[in-house]
């Protein structure tokens, strides 16, 4: 089920802000409640010393106990030495003496709780008492601030929503060009956005870059098909219909000779032209120990029929380890078969081949004709083949040694030998960008 960005944000803020604001008012609570305890405690320590001086005074000037009026919420009460009231309001009437004691009492006078302050000396007692609901009531008005926010969150929290799509209407943008853009537009979506949406759009043009490149290799896959397969397939119905044509057994044999031959070329072809599509849509490979030996014979196992055939003999001249130590060993086992069957197929029968797999290179070198100088920028290409080549081919299995070597980051070469014959070259890359420096 699908969620809205915004209101998960906006259900996240209101969790996570409405017990913060709970908390708050219970702090505030706390802190108010101290505060003003100990602003009234002062107050009535102060009141209650400065009456306390006025004692000798009212032992002199009264025989009888006064009587004040009350105040709002407070008490006053005076005694002398002997616990004799001298003065007191009808509030005050009520508090009990406690000659010789100093502090702060709680007591319950007509339902009410009061705080009491009692200051005691030789010449008497002085109690100076207030409600605690007086206190009560200014820390109620403290909270009631915090409960503005109670107003203000639902304002915040659309302030918030509105943001949120402001920060989010790029996303909006982009949507719209996806709907609008074609199937084949490869152009990479703009990188003005906000800072946590620059990834994501960074990830999208990586993709459509990578779907691109795949379009792009089918297309030239199915082209590439339809282009060589075109022949192939219209000299199989010429020859299919010849043999219907024949009747002498020997001619039609032959016939069908040539047909299963064709046959295989286009099998071959097929089978290249897969291998390469696989090939270019990889970028990384699973690498694994590599054991030379083993790759090296697999290769001239697979070629050895055709070199048996044309007396041609393979060596394999193998110094240590090869140039690399990890790969994909099936890959370049077909990298080796593929440059093998080229140098068997382009050298006269009875030639040597060798395959030199050494630390630093890897060189299969032939005794065939060689490349024309102005045919040798254009090796490797797909479907390119030098005019006047005796063998059949595809001109693909050079564009497989590429992709594979460049998968494996080994540098592909090639060069006539002085002695005559094609010298192919693999070195690392590193290593043959050194040399080329150098």
């Amino acid at each position: 089920m699908s969620r809205s960005l915004r209101g998960t944000v906006g259900r996240s803020l209101l969790k996570t802000i409405t017990p913060l604001w709970l908390l708050a008012c219970l702090l505030v609570g706390l802190l108010a409640h101290h505060e003003v305890s100990e602003l009234y405690d002062e107050q009535q320590q102060l009141f209650a010393r400065q009456l306390y001086h006025t004692l000798p005074q009212l032992k002199s000037g009264a025989s009888n106990a006064r009587h004040e009026e009350n105040a709002d919420h407070q008490a006053v009460a005076i005694w002398d030495s002997q616990a004799r009231a001298l003065v007191a309001d009808t509030d005050g009437m009520q508090l009990s003496p406690r000659p010789g004691f100093t502090g702060f009492v709680t007591s319950l006078h007509d339902k009410e709780i009061w705080r009491v302050y009692y200051y005691s000396g030789e010449q008497g007692t002085v109690a100076v008492a207030q409600e605690e609901g007086e206190r009560w009531e200014l820390m109620r008005g403290l909270l009631l601030t915090q409960l503005l926010w109670l107003i203000i969150l639902p304002v915040a929290m659309l302030a918030i929503w509105w943001a949120l799509g402001r920060g989010l209407s790029p996303l909006v943008h982009i949507r719209q060009q996806l709907q609008q853009r074609s199937t084949d537009d490869d152009t990479p979506l703009p990188t003005d956005v906000p800072s946590e949406i620059r990834p994501l759009i960074d990830a999208m043009n990586q993709l459509i870059a990578r779907v691109a490149s795949t379009l792009q290799h089918e297309r030239r896959f199915t082209a590439d098909a339809a282009h060589e397969l075109r022949s192939p397939l219209a000299g199989l119905r010429v020859q299919a219909e010849l043999v219907q044509l024949l009747d002498e057994p020997a001619a039609r044999q032959a016939a069908i000779g040539k047909v299963l031959a064709s046959v295989d070329r286009a099998s071959h072809l097929v089978d290249e032209l897969l291998a390469l599509s696989r090939l270019e849509q990889q970028q990384t490979l699973p690498f694994a120990p590599l054991s030379w030996p083993a790759i090296a014979e697999q290769a001239m196992a697979e070629v050895a029929a055709a070199a048996t055939q044309r007396a041609t003999r393979i060596e394999l001249q193998l110094d240590g380890h090869g140039p690399l130590a990890d790969g994909d060993a099936s890959l370049l086992q077909l990298l080796l078969r593929n440059l093998l069957d080229n140098a068997v197929r382009y050298s006269p029968p009875g030639s040597l081949v060798a395959l030199q797999i050494g630390p630093q290179q890897i060189q299969v070198l032939d005794n065939g004709p060689g490349i024309a100088a102005e045919h040798l920028a254009r090796i490797g290409e797909r479907f390119y083949r030098p005019a006047g080549q005796d063998a059949s081919g595809s001109g693909l299995g050079l564009s497989i040694v590429g992709r594979i070597a460049s998968l494996h980051r080994l540098q592909l070469a090639w060069h006539n030998r002085p002695e005559g014959g094609l010298c192919v070259t693999l070195q690392p890359r590193a290593q043959h960008e050194s040399q080329t420096r150098g």
